[in-house]
């Protein structure tokens, strides 16, 4: 209740006014500006002369409103939208309070112009003072009880998609888990992280990546579909689910129906595209009593999802926790492995189908770790994309591989090129020309001798991508798409890019010769290439077989185990030097 209250004979008064309060009220609401004005409030602020009229016409309305001398709770709530507008056009709730003392002036300086009786006036001023401190004070009140239910919603939802956040979230398995709780039963912590979705971030921009989250976040809800189910944002790409676990409720096909809803296609500046997600499953409490142990343990098995492939879902195993040991201790490796010159390249030659003749390698980076020897790439590469390592590995392969090229030139090998795959954070890393430029130029390998491999998630910005392949191309290096096939890119991006030659997944080499889809992508691959003018490599021929289907079908150069596994610059030595 407030302290202030308006008697009767005090109503009266303001009811008796009436009539000239609102003869010239156009008079007070100007008096209220001069004094605000004079004071240069309203200057400080900038605003606009809309917005100032806004204020003028509010205010009137307000005046006519307050002096019909009702104050009931619709009142009040009239009194708070007025608070309300000027927070939303930039005007602090401090300063709104306090010009109820500029109100009260304007007040004064009109009576004495229309009221000759002092004593009546001043009598007329104490009223309209208890009337608007009365307001002010429920204005105050209600506003102040609106800001911390704010308050509240803000420290406990994320600002970006509404979902509660990681606060919330603890605070409800806290709930759930606290004594007493036992009897909501069995149910499911599931942390989800979204598969590429720093290519998104990097190739469109955070604008986009917000946009994005926001998708998803609809997305999971529609999936869960169910009041039991609880979802949370806990930061980033990161998100969480909790979820009864009983004969009703299974887990599994909640996180089935998550998975299916993420990889549906997305529309974002343009362009569909397609993500997937890695799930980890903790049920309490077989696999933890604690907020904190759930969600560690389902962040374990999300991990272990991402290790096998990802766009899956995982319950937790006591096993996880050895693994997730080894991968601290390998990232930990890994950051001295450069400077310890552990990293090794190994290069596959290629060769033309028709003549076989070699006409170039392709350099593939391997670790060869003191403890565990030679460990491939998708061991670790996720690692450094995961860490940012991947910049200085990526300059480091670069670097190594256009060092041996030149040096085979040097030694009379064939004038062939070498090719280094590039990552999607070294694509769209801001200085890349330079740092290619600066390599070229400190090993002496002309760059037509040097060979890009891209992949089309990479192709996602149009504009931003054919920038910096046209830069590419003016550098004079020789641009190929790797993986073609396995990606999310428009075709019609083929036509756009001044990309040279087309490599076919092995994934589609692996069943060729008995899957009739890949028979048929294969072939269909290498005559879309032919009709845009491209040359095709196909990855991964390991058969008689093979070879002969993709010849059958003109393909134009081949690289795999058929020929040569990738092998040291040493073991390849005489094979480059003869160019056989």
């Amino acid at each position: 209740m407030s302290m202030i209250e308006l008697s009767e004979k005090d109503l009266e008064i303001v009811r008796s006014i009436r009539p000239l309060v609102l003869e010239h009220i156009d008079e007070i609401v100007d008096s209220f500006y001069d004094s605000v004005l004079r004071v240069d409030i309203l200057k400080k602020l900038i605003l606009e002369h809309s917005q100032i009229e806004k204020l003028r016409k509010t205010l009137k309305k307000h005046l006519i409103e307050m002096f019909s001398g009702r104050i009931d709770p619709e009142f009040i709530e009239k009194r708070m939208r007025i608070a309300i507008v000027h927070e939303r056009i930039g005007l602090k709730t401090r300063w709104y309070m306090g010009a109820f003392q500029n109100l009260q002036n304007a007040f004064i300086h009109m009576l004495n112009l229309h009221m000759p009786d002092k004593e009546r006036m001043l009598t007329v001023c104490l009223s309209i003072t208890k009337l608007l401190n009365l307001e002010q004070q429920l204005v105050l009140e209600a506003y102040e009880k609106r800001s911390n239910e704010k308050i509240q919603h803000q420290a406990f939802h994320d600002e970006l998609t509404g979902l509660p956040n990681r606060r919330m979230l603890q605070k409800r398995l806290q709930e759930r888990i606290e004594p007493g709780a036992e009897a909501q039963g069995r149910f499911a912590v599931m942390v989800l992280d979204i598969d590429r979705f720093k290519m998104i971030n990097d190739s469109l921009g955070h604008a986009y990546g917000d946009q994005f989250l926001k998708m998803v976040s609809s997305r999971l809800l529609e999936a869960a579909g169910e009041a039991s189910s609880f979802i949370a944002r806990m930061g980033g790409d990161e998100f969480a689910v909790l979820s009864p676990a009983d004969a009703e409720h299974d887990p599994a096909d909640l996180a089935m129906r998550i998975i299916e809803q993420i990889r549906l296609p997305y529309q974002l500046n343009r362009t569909e595209f397609f993500v997937t997600t890695s799930i980890g499953i903790a049920i309490y409490p077989e696999h933890g009593v604690t907020a904190s142990e759930l969600l560690r343990n389902a962040d374990k098995a999300m991990y272990e999802v991402k290790k096998d492939g990802k766009n899956d879902y995982q319950f937790y195993s006591a096993a996880f926790d050895a693994h997730l040991q080894e991968k601290i201790e390998l990232e930990n490796d890994l950051r001295k492995a450069v400077a310890r010159q552990e990293l090794v390249v190994h290069y596959q030659p290629q060769y033309t189908l028709k003549e076989n003749q070699l006409i170039g390698v392709e350099a593939l980076m391997r670790w060869n770790h003191p403890r565990k020897g030679l460990l491939d790439p998708s061991v670790f590469i996720p690692i450094a994309e995961e860490t940012g390592m991947i910049y200085e590995m990526g300059a480091w392969i670069l670097r190594e591989a256009c060092r041996q090229m030149q040096a085979w030139h040097d030694a009379g090998g064939p004038q062939i090129r070498v090719s280094v795959n590039l990552s999607t954070q070294q694509f769209h890393q801001s200085n890349l020309c330079e740092t290619i430029r600066g390599i070229l130029e400190e090993t002496g390998l002309p760059a037509e001798y040097l060979e890009l491999e891209i992949t089309e998630s990479m192709m996602m910005d149009v504009t931003r991508s054919t920038q910096i392949l046209q830069e590419l191309t003016a550098l004079g290096v020789y641009i190929s798409m790797d993986d073609f096939g396995t990606g999310y890119s428009s075709l019609s991006y083929l036509k756009l890019f001044p990309i040279r030659k087309l490599k076919i997944d092995r994934s589609f080499m692996k069943d060729v010769m008995s899957n009739p889809n890949d028979k048929a992508i294969v072939a269909t691959i290498i005559s879309m290439a032919h009709h845009l003018n491209m040359r095709v490599i196909a990855e991964g021929v390991e058969t008689e077989d093979q070879l002969q289907y993709l010849s059958e079908n003109g393909c134009d150069d081949i690289q795999g185990f058929f020929f040569s596994p990738p092998v040291t610059a040493e073991q390849l030595q005489s094979t480059i030097l003869s160019g056989k």
